[in-house]
């Protein structure tokens, strides 16, 4: 069965259906830091991002180490 949009009049007033919420997921283990690693945040647009899920998926690699393959290529193709 498909869900009625939300209208922004129903939020407001607080009469509208509730949504069923989602199944939480157990919390992650966090993963230990290497002595010396740094960790950076990256915003991606979302073109980029799904481009970067979609490349994992095919290649059955995490995103950690695509990015980490492709910064040092770059790094070392300038010459850094």
């Amino acid at each position: 069965m498909a869900k009625k949009p939300l209208g922004l009049d129903g939020l407001l007033k607080g009469d509208a259906p509730q949504q069923e919420s989602a199944p939480r997921q157990a919390p992650s283990t966090p993963v230990q830091k290497q002595p010396g690693e740094k960790r950076v945040t990256v915003a991606l647009d979302g073109a980029t991002y799904r481009r970067l899920r979609l490349y994992a998926a095919n290649t059955d690699l995490t995103h950690q180490t695509i990015l980490e393959r492709a910064l040092a290529q770059y790094l070392n193709n300038a010459n850094a």
